[in-house]
């Protein structure tokens, strides 16, 4: 894979921790630590297999042929006249085209819309309107390269991993909280402190980037991608992020 070796990630604040604060007011104080083993548990088995659906291969793959059109003497250039409302459209029309869970369909794709629009915006050069095609050329450009490709993709996994671990959260606490009123006052936190999520599925999605650039740079730059190749990537991606939801299970 061309990695580095990554250790313990370091998080500003620990999954358990940040459980036990969404759930503050949710009354039965005990029930938390069950919820966020379950939630840990529960993602980890649906990432098991996640590397396989057709889904996340092609709109992974459509991250990488945006990072390709961006590099020094491409030969197709149109991805990067487009903004990311109008690329996030066009990966839709792909998705459409490959089978898998549907559930997993929506999340991926909020997921890219979610990190071409963050990409997008913090690039200097940009005026940040999403509608207009804009410099769009100069927003992109960045992606040319492994460390670009490398940002961009681990922006990919921080969202994906954000949304499942919201959604995940919610359904472990509707299971184990005794009553109504406290699985909506443990809503109504979630809501609230959805940004620790965001921040903590970031940190966790470090561990993506320290292979991703050397990936990147061995393959995408050399010429098309194929599909075994991006599948691979993928399965070491989807395990490593299982190891570090394993890890902090066991703490």
């Amino acid at each position: 894979m061309g990695h580095e070796r990554v250790g313990l990630l370091p998080k500003t604040k620990p999954w358990r921790s940040l459980v036990e604060q969404v759930g503050a007011e949710a009354g039965d104080v005990e029930a938390l630590p069950r919820v966020a083993n379950r939630t840990l548990a529960a993602i980890g088995n649906r990432f098991s297999g996640l590397a396989a659906d057709p889904n996340i291969q092609e709109a992974f793959l459509f991250l990488v042929d945006l990072a390709r059109s961006a590099t020094l003497g491409a030969t197709d250039q149109t991805l990067l006249e487009r903004t990311p409302l109008q690329l996030s459209a066009q990966l839709s029309q792909r998705l459409l085209t490959v089978t898998g869970s549907l559930e997993t369909r929506a999340i991926t794709q909020r997921a890219v819309a979610d990190a071409l629009t963050t990409w997008y915006r913090d690039r200097p050069a940009t005026p940040g309107d999403l509608f207009e095609p804009k410099q769009t050329e100069a927003a992109w450009s960045g992606l040319g390269s492994g460390a670009g490709f490398c940002e961009v993709s681990r922006l990919f996994f921080a969202k994906f991993t954000e949304r499942y671990l919201s959604y995940f959260l919610d359904r472990e606490a509707s299971a184990v909280l005794p009553d109504l009123a406290s699985r909506e006052a443990f809503r109504r936190n979630l809501s609230e402190h959805i940004s620790d999520v965001s921040r903590h599925a970031f940190e966790t999605s470090k561990i993506t980037q320290s292979f991703s650039a050397g990936w990147f740079n061995k393959h995408a730059l050399s010429g098309a991608v194929s599909k075994p190749q991006v599948n691979r990537f993928l399965g070491y991606a989807f395990e490593k992020l299982r190891e570090e939801f394993r890890r902090e299970e066991g703490k």
